[in-house]
């Protein structure tokens, strides 16, 4: 079924998805941070920042498993994207105009609700295009473009930010909708196979699919998606307290430095995706995992003894080997554990929608912690999480390579 030799995408094919993933980067990791600072320059509440970012996230939540079940039902993924790209201009719009507390909901859920499809499509079109055998250097590659992406936008958002406004940064967003649409166009519908994209066991009969209390049989799954929720929960919110505590006490810089806590990792994590990609055909999944894992503790340690607010920049270096590795990591364990089942991407949702509820209670609870306790126990706590989550992959997630690559 995914033998190298059936799948041929076509160079225009191949850079409209490396621009894809450009223009629409990680709408929470280029957006989450910004407005952590807008609103706490405005003197929002350290609870309701929370409360906002985690109504953002449990739409989110409420979107993965419907997300993915429709990105596998649709033979048009590009459609789906379009769909969603419009839907996180009309939210950024909503920041830049209409900043009052209800508007500022209203755009939160609207880009909650792009979580769903946005990444589950991507990573049906990577599938379809290029299959099986060949989809870790793609998701390499996807995550690449999706780094530098993240990179450049979050710097000119913090250049705008700092020296012409604050609303500006989210102009500049809605921008970016128009280039995410034509690198769309540039992907060819025709060379996106269908059954390979859910990852169906017969690509005669792609509707054909395993029943899911099937699929609830795996434990390796469960235990990857429990992995999942635990890192999530400890990582959603290093960079957002990190951010509300520079919108506190350095108001000045704080756009600027904020924009390197985006930068920095996205611009580390770019340089080792094709790196990590490659290892995870060489070394296997679970390496690659672990190490992702015992990186957060570490950073979550710094952050909480930083003793100045361009030192956080040095210490986000460590989260783009993370985010590398968990991110390019984490489509293709589920591809490998998916696969014949004809349920990728409803399986990416139900992992969505775990890990989506970890991070929007992280938000939540460590917003309020920060109130509380302060920021330092917070972040220990954070670190505390991961080290739990790192033991459970060590002890029980078993290695998910398959075996004729090994």
């Amino acid at each position: 079924m995914d033998d190298t030799d059936e799948f041929k995408p076509s160079s225009r094919s191949q850079r409209g998805l490396d621009w894809l993933n450009f223009f629409i980067a990680d709408v929470q990791t280029g957006f989450g941070p910004f407005v952590a600072v807008y609103l706490a320059a405005q003197h929002w509440p350290q609870g309701e920042i929370g409360l906002l970012l985690t109504v953002g996230g449990l739409t989110g939540v409420a979107s993965q498993f419907p997300g993915g079940a429709l990105v596998d039902a649709l033979h048009s993924k590009r459609l789906l994207i379009g769909a969603a790209v419009a839907l996180i201009g009309v939210g950024a719009l909503i920041f830049a105009f209409f900043p009052a507390t209800p508007m500022v909901f209203l755009a939160e859920v609207l880009h909650g609700c792009t979580a769903g499809v946005i990444r589950p499509a991507l990573a049906a079109i990577a599938l379809g295009l290029v299959g099986h055998a060949a989809l870790s250097g793609r998701l390499g590659r996807n995550h690449r473009y999706d780094s530098l992406g993240n990179a450049a936008t979050a710097g000119v958002m913090g250049l705008l930010g700092h020296f012409v406004a604050k609303q500006a940064t989210f102009l500049f967003a809605a921008v970016l909708c128009i280039p995410a649409i034509w690198s769309l166009l540039r992907i060819r519908g025709r060379e996106i196979d269908y059954a390979t994209a859910r990852s169906a066991r017969d690509r005669q009969k792609p509707r054909e699919v395993a029943r899911l209390r099937e699929m609830a049989r795996s434990h390796a799954l469960w235990i990857f998606i429990a992995g999942l929720v635990l890192f999530q929960f400890a990582n959603a919110s290093v960079t957002p307290l990190a951010s509300e505590r520079l919108g506190q006490r350095h108001g000045g810089e704080s756009e600027l430095v904020t924009s390197a806590l985006v930068v920095v990792p996205q611009l580390v994590s770019a340089l080792i995706a094709g790196w990590v990609a490659r290892r995870a055909e060489d070394w296997g999944r679970k390496p690659l995992l672990l190490a992702g894992f015992a990186v957060l503790p570490v950073r979550a340690l710094l952050f909480a003894w930083a003793p100045g607010p361009w030192y956080l920049v040095a210490f986000q270096g460590l989260g783009g080997l993370t985010a590398a590795m968990i991110g390019i990591m984490t489509p293709l364990v589920i591809a490998d554990l998916a696969r014949g089942s004809g349920r990728y991407n409803a399986t990416l949702g139900v992992a969505g929608t775990a890990t989506g509820i970890g991070a929007a209670v992280s938000t939540t609870a460590s917003g309020y912690a920060a109130e509380l306790f302060g920021y330092g126990p917070s972040f220990l706590v954070l670190g505390a999480v991961g080290l739990v989550g790192l033991a459970l992959f060590y002890g029980w997630l078993p290695e998910t390579r398959p075996a004729k690559r090994a």
